[in-house]
């Protein structure tokens, strides 16, 4: 394994390719000249430029996955659990802006044994959500609607943000995160019932700049 920094280059040179290039198109030997690697330096840290994607997915779920164990790990209360996870997301998407469009565009070019791997930990997020949907149902916070649909719904909103969101537009990144949590958690929200929290400050962490054209 390559030095902590020069593996970090590797990492983002190759997603920069895959993403403006496709996984198809790109080549080892771009990666390495534009990582200053030779090729001969490069294999002997990664077997194949389909190692290469696969680091970058499993990076990216990983992180993705931290940060809802986290979000959801942070407080009981269902709505804030949501909203913390959306801070989340976000959060790994602007620090890492191609990276999603990679894990969830290209992530099916991987062997079959490295895309189970990937699958697994989407698997686990999808049940942390699908859980705070229910407990949140459970204590009549939120609707009734079928979770799987309700939680593939939020990850429609978070994973499709590089495709539109536009870093010179009007919208700040602050803003964008918190109109998502008012457009998500106000659909979901009880009629009934005790709806979530009222929407709070946004933390001072946040990105200021950006947004959509």
């Amino acid at each position: 394994m390559p030095r902590p920094t020069r593996w970090n280059t590797v990492l983002r040179t190759a997603t920069a390719l895959f993403a403006a290039n496709g996984f198809g198109a790109a080549t080892v030997s771009q990666v390495a000249r534009r990582a200053r690697l030779s090729k001969p330096g490069l294999y002997y840290h990664v077997r194949d430029k389909e190692e290469l994607l696969f680091r970058i997915c499993d990076y990216s779920m990983a992180g993705i996955l931290a940060g809802a164990r986290g979000a959801v790990g942070a407080t009981a209360d269902p709505a804030k659990q949501l909203r913390e996870l959306i801070r989340a997301h976000t959060a790994f998407h602007w620090q890492h802006p191609k990276n999603l469009a990679i894990l969830f565009g290209q992530g099916k070019y991987l062997s079959a044994e490295r895309r189970r791997r990937v699958v697994a930990m989407e698997r686990e997020y999808l049940g942390l959500v699908r859980g705070v949907i229910r407990e949140g149902q459970r204590r009549r916070r939120f609707r009734r609607v079928d979770p799987t649909v309700a939680a593939f719904s939020l990850f429609a909103m978070l994973n499709t943000l590089d495709g539109w969101y536009d870093a010179r537009g009007r919208i700040r990144p602050r803003a964008l995160v918190a109109a998502l949590e008012r457009l998500y958690l106000g659909g979901l929200a009880a009629r009934n019932g005790r709806g979530p929290a009222p929407h709070p400050r946004l933390p001072r962490g946040t990105p200021q700049q950006g947004g959509s054209s």
